[in-house]
């Protein structure tokens, strides 16, 4: 929970003082459904991106927490954008910088008006197994964490943010239910769930083997996923022009 506030709080001192220094956005009608974002610390270009992908990114949100007409998923936009400065290598503060940019733009460009609100709906409840956590508490002197496709450490996390990790890779929302307050250390080692063949009959058998994420968090963490229902904060969008204003 620390860690979202300090996100939410640079995020909002960012959008008031920052916003790209040069912008080209421009409707794509290839008909293609593939779409590219890039980024570094001075430039951002995204190719074919929904405007509903666009307002994901702005706000750092899963599809299923930004609520809005249906037509955000085929009005599609090629984006490329400069910053005014570079904004720092530390993954938290250049996220939130970024998003403050994109925020401060479909704002701008778009015209966009949000609210949120919490919703009710099905999550998966994080919670501790029966045997207890298999992970240690440390010193809550700052957050650090490094995660790819399969493999996850993270220094001084909560459990807050840990839920949040899983979220990303998860088909529904994650909530914090383990009543655990502290900051944690811990590492997660999972393979990705094995893939059907093209007629959907069987796994695919180059699929490498050892224990699924769900799994893992048990055997290596003592933590369990169990499905639940919880109010969830929702991005309603109440206004958005379909097309923008000129560059």
């Amino acid at each position: 929970m620390r860690w979202i506030l300090a996100c939410l709080t640079l995020a909002t001192s960012l959008a008031s003082a920052q916003e790209f220094e040069v912008v080209s956005i421009k409707p794509n009608h290839s008909g293609d459904n593939s779409s590219h974002s890039s980024s570094d610390q001075g430039r951002l270009a995204a190719t074919n991106n929904s405007l509903r992908a666009l307002i994901q990114m702005a706000y750092g949100l899963p599809e299923y927490q930004v609520d809005g007409p249906e037509w955000l998923r085929t009005e599609r936009f090629d984006l490329a954008a400069k910053f005014p400065e570079e904004l720092p290598k530390d993954r938290d503060k250049y996220r939130a910088g970024l998003q403050a940019m994109l925020q401060k733009m479909l704002q701008e460009r778009f015209h966009l008006v949000i609210h949120r609100e919490r919703r009710t709906m099905a999550v998966y409840g994080l919670i501790v197994d029966k045997k207890g956590i298999k992970f240690q508490e440390v010193p809550d002197t700052g957050s650090h964490s490094n995660s790819n496709n399969n493999h996850y450490e993270g220094t001084g996390v909560s459990m807050a943010t840990f839920a949040t990790v899983l979220a990303r890779r998860m088909d529904l929302p994650v909530i914090d239910m383990t009543g655990l307050k502290g900051a944690y250390k811990m590492t997660l080692d999972w393979v990705p769930e094995p893939r059907k063949s093209a007629d959907g009959a069987a796994p695919d058998s180059d699929a490498p083997a050892g224990p699924n994420l769900r799994e893992a968090l048990q055997d290596q963490l003592g933590l369990k996923l169990e499905n639940r229902k919880a109010p969830v904060e929702v991005l309603v969008v109440d206004h958005i022009e379909k097309v923008p204003t000129e560059n």
